[in-house]
């Protein structure tokens, strides 16, 4: 079967579009998100208290500024080039503020099986997004690419660095959901950890896989522009 060509650009576009929608489905499933947007997640919920404004997407792009930032010290140089990422979380943010509009907002589903449904189709759609990242040479978000340049600074395995960035993550996210739980009475432990963030941890990489031998059976991701493909590797 002849596969089509030059979808690097086209895979980043849908990428991004896609990565939004899955992260607002699994919130809306409420049986808690991602480790990887959970204290993004857990920043957010405190913060909008004071500053009604302070979305989810807006708390995912600030603390992805924070991490660039934290990056650049520890590679001990600014590399402007690191800016397109964060450009990328922008867009992200607005992106997964958008999807929750079309949702009806980012509290969960009241039936069960509704709650259920998108938590499924989440994990599936920021499966096959993160598939279509991994395809494309243009930015991702800082996430992968905090890890990317630390795996490479220190010599180590970039799926292992991942592992420990991930291992962190939940960390964090476990002692935050913890502690304003705790102090806000309108806030559970679950709405931030619970049976989703467990079922993402387990599903997402075996369907990332999947998901990337599909597309790569049907698609080529090779640029539709080389000459902006080489002007933007790190």
């Amino acid at each position: 079967m002849k596969r089509m060509k030059h979808l690097g650009e086209a895979a980043w576009i849908l990428g991004v579009l896609l990565i939004g929608l899955g992260v607002a489905l699994v919130t809306k499933g409420g049986f808690g998100v991602s480790m990887v947007v959970a204290p993004a997640y857990i920043i957010h919920l405190v913060v909008e208290k004071v500053l009604p404004w302070y979305s989810f997407g807006t708390s995912e792009y600030i603390l992805q500024g924070v991490l660039m930032i934290a990056l650049w010290i520890i590679l001990g140089k600014i590399r402007p080039k690191f800016l397109l990422s964060f450009l990328t979380a922008v867009i992200y943010g607005y992106v997964l503020d958008g999807w929750f509009w079309v949702l009806g907002g980012s509290a969960p589903f009241e039936q069960m099986y509704m709650r259920i449904i998108s938590l499924a189709a989440g994990i599936f759609v920021t499966s096959f997004s993160i598939a279509l990242f991994f395809r494309t040479y243009l930015p991702q978000q800082v996430y992968e690419l905090f890890v990317a340049q630390i795996a490479k600074k220190f010599g180590k395995d970039t799926s292992k660095t991942k592992w420990v960035y991930d291992i962190c993550s939940l960390t964090v996210a476990l002692i935050g959901a913890i502690i304003i739980s705790a102090v806000f009475d309108d806030i559970k432990f679950t709405d931030c950890i619970g049976i989703g963030t467990i079922a993402c941890t387990v599903f997402n990489a075996p369907l990332i896989s999947l998901c990337g031998k599909m597309l790569d059976k049907f698609f080529v991701f090779d640029a539709a522009f080389p000459k902006l493909e080489e002007k933007l590797k790190f």
